[in-house]
């Protein structure tokens, strides 16, 4: 009576570390099919331990045939999973390095500021070559200070368009007026005498060093070009616009700042699924050993068991790097 005494609590004492181990894995992976697992295990080792009638050895028999063999598999899995965890946790704390170094050498707040100066004094010169226009009289007149601007900036703002986005948005038939120093669409300048220069500057374009910048009127949404290399403005026309990016302009730096920080986003969204995911294989075998383990018959089977029947002895074998 004593042997089967230290027998039964030997059988117990191991199955309850088996439990132990696979209540762990289940919280890890935190996986329906794990879950159901674990608590179906948890029901046939209750089972024994509350009735001493049944034969404990088919408790010990049922861990070695299944228990042990899914624990086997989890934590290969779970291994894996935390290298790849690992791998893009790493990544993701590389990427927050470089946005930080980054950020540290972008003066966005500058530049924004210097647009707004920048967009006056283009407000003054184009009032300035109204009124030469209207009195035909020729002052003293420089581009100095927006060349100073576009050449300071275009390198690292200006954004980057086609060769066929570019003329599409030069060429075209326009009435226009013309001295020595600019050539402006008839219609545009009459426009821009009624709002009475109020301009602010949208953004830059360039395309093989030829700048363009586009503004828009204060009071309205009509968005006028200004063509650095002929010195000459017009109309945007949206239908031409079409496809180009005239939103804000961002320094290089910046822009790569926000593409870390996407790409950031989406790591950290696959991170928090890495742990609950399986291959579809794991995925059918699990279904199918939960199955197994709870069929009525399950016990009673338990005394028969053919170890080349077992379905879950392929489990090792499977490929679980197919996610």
């Amino acid at each position: 009576m004593q042997e089967e005494e230290d027998q039964f609590v030997q059988i117990i004492r191991a199955s309850k570390k088996k439990l132990v181990t696979l209540n762990v894995l289940a919280h890890f992976f935190n996986h329906p099919d794990i879950v159901n697992i674990q608590i179906r295990t948890q029901v046939i080792h209750n089972l024994f331990e509350g009735n001493r009638s049944l034969d404990t050895n088919k408790l010990d028999l049922f861990h070695i045939q299944y228990t042990s063999t899914l624990i086997e598999l989890l934590q290969k899995l779970k291994k894996q999973k935390e290298q790849n965890y690992l791998l893009i946790s790493d990544e993701i704390y590389i990427n927050d390095d470089f946005i930080s170094k980054l950020q540290l050498e972008v003066e966005e707040a500058k530049f924004t500021e210097n647009s707004r100066m920048h967009a006056r004094i283009m407000s003054e010169k184009i009032e300035q070559l109204y009124s030469m226009l209207v009195t035909d009289k020729h002052d003293l007149f420089s581009w100095n200070e927006i060349l100073d601007f576009l050449n300071t900036n275009q390198a690292e703002y200006y954004r980057e368009i086609t060769s066929a986005q570019y003329e599409k948005l030069v060429i075209g038939e326009r009435k226009t007026y013309e001295n020595s120093f600019a050539t402006l669409e008839k219609k545009l300048l009459g426009r821009l005498n009624i709002y009475k220069f109020k301009i602010k500057f949208v953004c830059g374009l360039v395309y093989n060093k030829q700048v363009l910048e586009v503004y828009e009127f204060r009071d309205t949404n009509d968005r006028f070009i200004f063509d650095a290399a002929n010195k000459s403005f017009f109309f945007l026309d949206e239908n031409d616009a079409a496809g180009i990016d005239l939103s804000k302009n961002l320094s290089v730096k910046e822009q790569i700042i926000h593409q870390l920080a996407s790409k950031n986003i989406l790591l950290k969204e696959h991170a928090g699924t890495i742990k609950n995911s399986m291959p579809d294989t794991v995925h059918t075998v699990l279904r199918e050993y939960f199955g197994k383990i709870s069929s009525v018959d399950f016990l009673e089977e338990l005394q028969n068991v053919d170890e080349q029947t077992n379905i879950l002895k392929a489990m090792l074998n499977i490929n679980i790097n197919s996610k």
